[in-house]
């Protein structure tokens, strides 16, 4: 008998390179925002916990700046046009992923990344191999376990 039935990944950083791209649509706010850039470094450290962060860690100011809102509105609907520009799948993650799903094993991504972009890298990169994609909001309210059924936490591992 397995340990685990279930393994629930971590997207970025983890399955996925989606650094460039991330770093790309906060330049490109900012830029049309009138304020300054961010390195490649300062988005790699600002990564981690939701763009939301990013993008307040990124803007001068964060979220008093009054310009914030309109700002990551336009980091969410750039990002959304451009998540796959760079990203790229780690070497060797789809097989490792091909042969967990062939020893039975349920496999799920759950991710602090914007919803829809969750479900369009997964369907790019994993589709039918990963059956489950959401965002990591879902995955403190106990979403996964709806997308699971009943699911033995024990018998569960997040990676």
């Amino acid at each position: 008998m397995k340990k685990y039935e279930t393994v629930v990944f971590d997207l970025d950083g983890t399955l996925l390179n989606t650094l460039e791209d991330l770093a790309d649509a906060t330049n490109y706010a900012l830029r049309t925002m009138q304020m300054p850039e961010r390195t490649i470094v300062e988005v790699r450290a600002f990564v981690g916990n939701g763009v939301r962060r990013l993008m307040e860690l990124s803007v001068p100011g964060g979220f008093d700046n009054p310009k914030f809102e309109e700002t990551f509105a336009v980091f969410k609907k750039y990002y959304g046009e451009h998540c796959n520009d760079k990203t790229r799948a780690y070497d060797g993650v789809v097989p490792v992923l091909r042969k967990l799903k062939e020893k039975g094993y349920a496999l799920a991504i759950v991710s602090n990344k914007i919803d829809f972009a969750v479900k369009e890298l997964n369907e790019i990169y994993f589709e039918g191999i990963v059956q489950a994609a959401i965002d990591k909001f879902c995955r403190k309210t106990g979403r996964y376990c709806e997308v699971f059924g009943a699911v033995d936490a024990g018998r569960l591992i997040y990676l």
